[in-house]
């Protein structure tokens, strides 16, 4: 009976510690606020003091604003899951009125690879074992001597 309580301890620990997270990360605003902004009336000002600061603004001549967001899940030790993700981008014209609105999802995004290449450097390479043997001897905050220094070094002190 006492086993079987232990037991049931245990299994109930292990299957908690194993519940999802449900992520979110982002600055997507409210699809409210997001109906109140007109076409050719609004501005950048008005637009950041409705919607809020964006994800980032346009690069390279692009005068646009982005609000990002992602909603991801993520269990236990496992790979953190995107369920959902959108982008909104805000689009001005060249007197910075507002022009277009533009709504992005999930679909239409994609996956970028990595570059397998590395950058060479110039340096010397120590094994795990020799920076550690470097290290003994050194006292506190790399001071060679074994402590601090006390007074300001004046001849007085």
């Amino acid at each position: 009976m006492k086993f079987n309580n232990i037991l049931l301890i245990i299994s109930s620990i292990f299957i908690i510690s194993c519940s999802g997270k449900q992520i979110v990360s982002g600055n997507l605003p409210d699809l409210e606020r997001l109906s109140l902004l007109e076409l050719g009336k609004d501005n950048k000002k008005s637009v950041i003091d409705l919607l809020g600061t964006p994800s980032f603004g346009g690069t390279l001549g692009d005068n646009s604003y982005y609000y990002i967001g992602r909603l991801s899940s993520k269990l236990a030790f496992l790979k953190q899951k995107t369920k959902k993700q959108f982008i909104i981008e805000v689009s001005f014209n060249h007197k910075d009125q507002l022009s277009d609105v533009y709504f992005y999802d999930k679909s239409k995004t994609i996956d970028v690879a990595m570059s397998s290449t590395e950058t060479s450097t110039y340096g010397i390479k120590k094994s795990f074992f020799k920076s550690l043997i470097e290290n003994f001897g050194v006292g506190a905050g790399g001071l060679r001597r074994g402590g601090p220094i006390i007074g300001s070094g004046k001849a007085d002190d």
